[in-house]
């Protein structure tokens, strides 16, 4: 055998890496620094959606799908796992901008092309979100699936915690659907807190087209104990974010 092909460094378990790299998310981010991977982020999101909608030969999609292929293994070969913090370290900067403390959320996340890319601002006591939901959303032919819609609750109502600094995991949600959501419609989310209870946040919200409420929701949120720290995480105002 050769003496200094034995002495080669072994190669690194992609697994372990990722763990590894997953266990120190504790670099500070901020999403408007990375406009390449939200640029990134945006195409794929994009390319999701129009996949659903193709009508084309057979060829095409092949020569579609190859592209995809030779897309998917260049990303591949530089995910070695997360390495940043989870919350944007600077979300809270300007109440007029969007709220952008989950980048990597399936739901909100900027920089996650499998989310639906939704934004959520302040609006006095008030989170608000307005967005028109296409086919990947879709459920019944035309409509919005029932669990994107309380999804999307999930995410906005958390946001309303988050403005009075009471961020916290989910006890309950419940949600109302009084009637069907359409696809491509200009739909507004709203929510805000309605009373604390110790560590108990209960939050109402709606969602609206038009002067039309089409769904209603109830959460009860459980503030984190001030000693919490999740995966290296303290909710968004202590002023120790990404520590």
């Amino acid at each position: 055998m050769n003496d200094s092909a034995s002495r080669l460094p072994p190669i690194p378990d992609p697994d372990a890496l990722r763990s590894a790299r997953a266990e120190r998310r504790t670099q500070a981010l901020r999403v408007d620094a990375l406009p390449e991977w939200r640029r990134l982020a945006g195409a794929i999101r994009r390319q999701i959606a129009a996949s659903l909608e193709l009508d084309t030969d057979p060829a095409t999609l092949a020569e579609l799908a190859a592209q995809a292929e030779r897309l998917a293994g260049r990303l591949e070969e530089r995910a070695l796992g997360k390495r940043l913090a989870l919350v944007d370290s600077a979300w809270e900067s300007n109440d007029r901008a969007a709220m952008a403390y989950l980048p990597f959320s399936p739901i909100m996340g900027s920089l996650n092309p499998a989310s639906y890319g939704i934004e959520i601002r302040r609006v006095g006591d008030k989170v608000v979100s307005e967005v028109a939901l296409a086919e990947p959303a879709e459920g019944a032919t035309g409509l919005v699936h029932g669990g994107v819609i309380a999804a999307i609750y999930d995410e906005v109502l958390a946001a309303a915690n988050l403005m009075i600094r009471a961020g916290g995991p989910t006890g309950t949600l419940t949600v109302r659907y009084r009637k069907p959501t359409p696809l491509y419609a200009p739909l507004r989310f709203e929510a805000w807190v309605d009373r604390l209870e110790d560590r108990k946040v209960h939050v109402h919200g709606h969602c609206l087209l038009g002067e039309q409420r089409l769904t209603e929701a109830q959460a009860v949120f459980v503030r984190f104990s001030p000693e919490r720290q999740l995966a290296g995480w303290t909710p968004p105002g202590t002023g120790r974010e990404g520590a």
